[in-house]
């Protein structure tokens, strides 16, 4: 989340000039950046944990898992907050981490 939102502001500002239909805060160049940024920094997580034996070693079927996940925490921002769940639930500092958690228990 962190990595994904800080990559979004940073190559959306800049280049994201094409918004989405939807979401006129939020850019295509934003959201590939978010997508491209968690999963690079989830993927060297787990690549360094594993020099210290923390996690089993990284394989292409967990890259392609890790990067599913960063793909719906994308578009899990792009959902208009209220339309989730009323109130501050619904901010996405809540929503994308949740469904992270969530999808990185199912699929991980």
């Amino acid at each position: 989340m962190a990595a994904g939102d800080g990559f979004a502001d940073i190559f959306g500002r800049r280049w994201g000039s094409v918004k989405w239909p939807w979401s006129s805060r939020k850019s295509l160049v934003g959201t590939a950046a978010f997508v491209a940024g968690a999963a690079a920094v989830t993927l060297g997580e787990i690549w360094w944990f594993n020099q210290f034996g923390l996690l089993p070693a990284l394989t292409w079927a967990v890259a392609a898992k890790v990067l599913a996940i960063s793909l719906a925490c994308g578009l899990v921002e792009l959902v208009p907050s209220e339309r989730l769940l009323p109130g501050k639930l619904g901010d996405d500092n809540i929503t994308v981490p949740v469904a992270a958690a969530l999808l990185a228990a199912l699929l991980l």
